[in-house]
């Protein structure tokens, strides 16, 4: 509803550039990020943990940031590209309710990719805290009627949108 557009959030994230790069095609949003900071670490995938290649990819981040450092004195404006996509910046990001639901129905899907869902799904967790029943059904769309019969008590009336066929012209 239009009233939600009323309700503003500003989350302060720190998040993967993987994950900014999703983030950021909500445009229905105010972003106010920092450069890449090496400082504030990476993100390392579960896929990379799960196969024990975690000291592998700390290596290659490490000789990342003793480069991006070198690079960093004589071309401070060069050396981010040099970092990866697991390397974190920090991000305000400003939106309303109802940009809080797109994004939750998008993102904490089981369809979305896991940095992007891990974040949406903290958002979420944060607007339910101060407001409970706006953000009742929060989720993603592939949970919608699980989530909604969970508050409800009772499935939605409208669960199949059966779209018109072809008109015939005379």
């Amino acid at each position: 509803i239009r009233e939600f557009e009323d309700v503003d959030f500003t989350y302060n994230i720190v998040l993967s550039a993987a994950c900014f790069g999703q983030l950021k095609r909500h445009r229905m949003s105010t972003i106010t990020s920092q450069p890449y900071n090496p400082e504030l670490g990476v993100t390392i995938p579960e896929s990379i943990k799960e196969i024990g290649f975690t000291k592998k990819f700390m290596d290659v981040v490490e000789q990342t940031n003793i480069f991006y450092d070198k690079l960093f004195r004589e071309k401070p404006l060069i050396a981010p590209y040099i970092l990866t996509n697991a390397h974190r910046r920090r991000v305000l990001f400003k939106v309303n309710a109802r940009e809080v639901y797109h994004i939750s129905r998008l993102r904490q899907d089981s369809h979305a990719q896991w940095d992007i869902r891990n974040i949406s799904t903290l958002m979420s967790k944060k607007a339910k805290e101060v407001m409970p029943f706006t953000f009742a059904l929060l989720g993603g769309k592939d949970k919608y009627m699980d989530i909604y019969q969970a508050f409800y008590g009772d499935v939605p009336k409208v669960t199949l949108a059966v779209l018109p066929g072809v008109r015939k012209i005379k």
